[in-house]
């Protein structure tokens, strides 16, 4: 009789007893992956193409296997709701192995054999028809093949599990699966007997000993006249050139990489297994990526320097490397194209004889990177949103009790979106929420001011909330308020190159009156580093002062000291001044005032100053 392969499930019951319910770790998936090594090599080895051969197949086999588990940190946060150790990594390794399988350039064999050809043991006729017939096959077609013959799944459960790796065409899969066995596979019992067919057990074989000699001496030979040849042009190139040798370089590479076919693109799964969730982890979508002569125009518009705008000094200078395809597509009417080198956007639109706008995206993070101005037209400014953007709704930061609207979303790009109202009666913002597969429940706002990346905006509570920390995304009640206050004053950072903008209460304080104010310290970040802090006192919306070029308000300088004139109701005019947190004494004229806050009558023109708890002292904003 056959021998039957055991599933996960069954290997891991008979190797650690009966599973029990509840959370799992990181020690208990090393503990399955290891238990059940062969049987998930054996379903890699099936999923990944026939075409790569036996000896490379089984290595690339081994290496899916061995990069099943990510590091330690992401590995607790992925095992947060999950119950079943071989069902978690049976998933990961399905998933990697049909990943490699499309991108088949990318496979990486490790470990390397040099000298060596590994086989694994053959069912002979068995395997040939097995490797003919799912050759043909899809990678997912050939893992549901392998889900259901090999672990024996039921044909739900094996869609369910295709749905939570994240294949969005599950259905088409098993009903191609389910053709395999219409052409004969289904008698092909070599692959499910694990004495006949095992990748873990394999048999070793030389390469050709002569053909290696002969190849290693032939690359030896060129090696070496290569090198002799360089040589010889770097002498003839440095003898009083009027181009220098670098330059000439620098050029004909600069030319060779910016090329369609040099262009980088990233997997469309790539973002939800990757520790830099940034512009980086952006996919190629749109439905002209490879129209190879829109990418050279929007290439060469890169390369030519002309009609190109930078967005708050950005350097337009051509790329020295192949930059990554973001977009490339028609949206509004007209070809866009986005690439990405690294710490640039640039957006390529040929409307109007083509023109390229560039903005600096360097240090872009899950938020920064979650949206691009894909187009800006009259009707509004059209959003293309990350890959790991789950959900998207629309805001007015001037009414926070609205509920967030809807926004129309399709294939990554929103509908229009208005700018802000002339009177600044209305201001949206984007609310947007990450992938459970990166972030639970992460949402934050996001506002358009000019150039490619929205700005995001964010939120650090009154010092009643408890010691201060970092900022919080705006997404709460409070924070809504205190965004629909100061929201109008970033109409003056339009087109600066604004990366994030926080709203920091720095100082609650007891009016005479009676009533309470808030101290509101609202800093905007570039993308350059350079920053801008100004202070209102509300409800009342006095100024406090303004810095530019400045630290104050960040995490680099959080002692801040800000003064106004305030008059009563009953007509008394009061100087007002209140400090952050470090502030223990204030000195107004040659009066002393312990704590933070301070109201004086009169004494508008008197010089004030605070004293900080950890030593020296600060000055007020200036007006």
């Amino acid at each position: 009789m056959v021998g039957r392969v055991q599933t996960l499930a069954e290997r891991t019951a008979t190797d650690a007893g009966p599973a029990e319910t509840g959370s799992i770790g990181p020690a208990d998936v090393e503990a399955a992956l290891l238990a059940n090594y062969p049987a998930l090599v054996r379903l890699a080895y099936l999923i990944l193409p026939p075409a790569l051969g036996r000896h490379r197949r089984v290595l690339a086999a081994h290496g899916v296997v061995q990069r099943a588990l990510p590091d330690r940190r992401k590995l607790e946060r992925l095992l947060a709701r999950e119950t079943d150790a071989a069902d978690f990594i049976r998933r990961r390794v399905v998933q990697d192995a049909v990943r490699q399988a499309h991108a088949r350039t990318s496979l990486l064999m490790l470990p390397q054999v040099w000298g060596l050809r590994l086989f694994p043991r053959s069912g002979a006729a068995d395997d040939l028809a097995l490797d003919q017939v799912m050759a043909g096959c899809s990678p997912e077609a050939r893992a549901t093949w392998a889900l259901v013959r090999i672990e024996r799944l039921d044909v739900a459960e094996t869609e369910r599990q295709l749905r939570a790796m994240g294949f969005d065409h599950a259905t088409g899969a098993i009903r191609e699966a389910a053709e395999l066995d219409e052409n004969a596979v289904a008698s092909a019992r070599g692959p499910l007997d694990a004495q006949v067919f095992d990748p873990c057990a394999v048999r070793l074989a030389p390469t050709d000993l002569l053909r290696r000699r002969a190849r290693g001496r032939a690359v030896a030979i060129i090696v070496t006249t290569i090198l002799a040849v360089l040589i010889l042009l770097s002498l003839l190139l440095t003898a009083g050139r009027d181009q220098p040798a670098e330059a000439t370089s620098a050029v004909t590479q600069g030319k060779s990489q910016l090329s369609a076919d040099a262009v980088r693109r990233t997997g469309a799964v790539a973002w939800r297994d990757t520790a830099r969730v940034d512009f980086t982890a952006w996919p190629a979508r749109g439905g002209r990526v490879d129209d190879r002569e829109l990418l050279s125009k929007a290439l060469n518009a890169w390369s030519d320097g002309t009609l190109i705008t930078a967005v708050a000094g950005t350097s337009t200078t051509a790329p020295a490397e192949a930059p990554q395809l973001l977009y490339a597509g028609d949206v509004d009417g007209a070809a866009v194209v986005l690439f990405h080198d690294g710490r640039r956007i640039a957006r390529y639109t040929d409307r109007d004889g083509g023109k390229l706008v560039v903005a600096r995206t360097d240090d872009a993070d899950v938020t920064t990177a979650a949206a691009v101005a894909i187009s800006d037209v009259p009707r509004g400014v059209r959003f293309l949103t990350a890959p790991w953007v789950a959900t998207v709704g629309l805001r007015d930061l001037k009414d926070p009790d609205a509920p967030t609207a809807k926004l129309p979303w399709a294939d990554g790009i929103t509908g229009p979106v208005k700018p802000p109202a002339g009177d600044c009666s209305s201001w949206p913002a984007l609310q947007l929420r990450s992938s459970e597969a990166i972030a639970e429940k992460h949402s934050f706002l996001v506002t358009h001011l000019g150039g490619l990346s929205p700005v995001h905006l964010t939120y650090l509570p009154p010092p009643s909330f408890g010691a201060a920390r970092s900022p919080r995304e705006a997404t709460s009640g409070a924070a809504l308020v205190g965004w629909s206050r100061t929201v109008c004053g970033l109409r003056s950072l339009q087109d600066r190159g604004v990366k994030s903008a926080n709203n920091w209460t720095f100082a609650e304080q007891q009016l005479p009156d009676g009533t309470y104010g808030s101290w509101v310290c609202t800093r905007s970040d570039s993308w350059a580093g350079s920053g801008w802090a100004s202070v209102k006192l509300f409800p009342a919306g006095l100024s406090g002062g303004r810095a530019t070029n400045t630290a104050i308000c960040s995490r680099f300088d959080q002692n801040v000291l800000a003064t106004t004139a305030w008059t009563s109701p009953t007509g008394t005019t009061y100087l007002l001044a209140a400090g952050s947190r470090n502030v223990d004494r204030l000195t107004i004229g040659s009066q002393s005032v312990p704590g933070a806050v301070a109201a004086v009558p009169g004494r508008i023109a008197s010089r004030v100053s605070g004293h900080l708890s950890t030593g020296g002292t600060i000055t007020p904003l200036m007006k």
